[in-house]
């Protein structure tokens, strides 16, 4: 908790800073006098990989790639200057993949503060009920069933506080590629900084191996739960591409040491395993679309993962998420008792 305060110090002192210098405004654009009404679709998805290094195995019958799928969500989304708001649905899950890949319960939070110098990301995400996307290598009976081999008490919780600084924040807009209110008009790089801070628990009432491949496990294959404490710096960079100040695509990868303090879980007695290890973490996004004006048409795709790897056994942490979002912007003044808002100190910090 005191590492996220000191994010957030540092996050509002970086945030005065460019305030006072402002932006090169024929690179890009914030929209602060216009209503944005978009409709969007959000697809999210969470995998837990997990491979053994103690017999060889060519033909990879032993790997595990348990998945977890989120409806997927569609709605409306109103912005005004600092504002958002967002409706979505759920659709739900079709009889066939409840009957093959079992039901999925997940929750979504995030809170994110920051412009295109800086951003504070947190984030909590809850997923239950995994299937195994390996099932045919080892299962016989999947050609004729389509079933695959299902944990539906395998649960995944992530908290995560991730913190982003952008180099070149003065002609560079991060956000002009995944947020309706910003638009980029001239290509830009930017070199990013990250840090973070994350708590992950993976756990089961049962083990996380099946009883097909058990012997490629040792001692390993009545493992039934993770948790993971850990804290790292990245870097990276962040690439706009612009063409006739509408067609865009952006790319941005970072990647860095993270350092793990992890408790191992294992059904046979009982028994936990404490450990410590350096890592490796990291974080990928990219987007592409139209960004006109007075409209707009943004697809965008990122995942963030962690490696939980050591001499016998590899375990890769996957969340990735897709959207899809098509909208106006509309000319408007901003009403009275915001622009009071808005002269506010509270405002500039925000």
């Amino acid at each position: 908790m005191r590492f996220v305060f000191i994010l957030l110090f540092f996050s509002l002192s970086f945030q005065n800073l460019a305030q006072k210098k402002g932006w090169d405004t024929t690179y890009y654009k914030k929209y602060r006098d216009r209503i944005i009404i978009s409709y969007f679709q959000s697809y999210k998805k969470y995998n837990i990989d997990i491979t053994q290094k103690l017999v060889t195995d060519s033909i990879g019958k032993s790997n595990l790639g348990y998945i977890s799928e989120a409806n997927l969500i569609s709605g409306l989304e109103f912005n005004y200057d600092k504002i958002n708001i967002q409706i979505g649905f759920k659709s739900p899950a079709t009889e066939t993949n409840l009957r093959t890949k079992g039901k999925t319960n997940f929750k979504n939070l995030a809170l994110n503060i920051g412009g295109n110098k800086w951003i504070l990301e947190n984030s909590y995400r809850k997923y239950s009920g995994f299937y195994n996307n390996n099932t045919a290598v080892y299962d016989t009976n999947f050609k004729h069933t389509g079933i695959y081999t299902q944990l539906p008490n395998l649960n995944s919780i992530a908290y995560k506080t991730k913190f982003l600084f952008f180099t070149n924040a003065n002609k560079f807009s991060f956000k002009s590629g995944y947020s309706c209110n910003y638009r980029q008009l001239k290509s830009a790089f930017s070199f990013v900084l990250v840090a973070s801070l994350n708590y992950n628990r993976i756990n089961s009432d049962s083990s996380l191996i099946p009883r097909p491949i058990n012997d490629y496990y040792s001692n390993y294959k009545s493992i039934n739960g993770l948790n993971t404490f850990a804290t790292g710096v990245y870097g990276g960079g962040s690439l706009n591409i612009v063409i006739w100040k509408a067609l865009f695509a952006n790319l941005t990868v970072v990647i860095g040491p993270e350092w793990q303090w992890r408790n191992y879980h294992y059904l046979e007695n009982n028994t936990t395993q404490k450990l410590f290890y350096s890592s490796i973490s990291g974080d990928t996004r990219a987007s592409l679309g139209l960004n006109f004006k007075n409209f707009f048409i943004l697809l965008s795709g990122s995942a963030d993962y962690s490696y939980y790897n050591s001499r016998q056994l590899t375990i890769l942490s996957k969340y990735g998420t897709v959207n899809f979002s098509i909208g106006i912007r509309i000319k408007s003044k901003p009403p009275k008792l915001y622009r009071r808002f808005q002269e506010s100190n509270l405002y500039k910090k925000i």
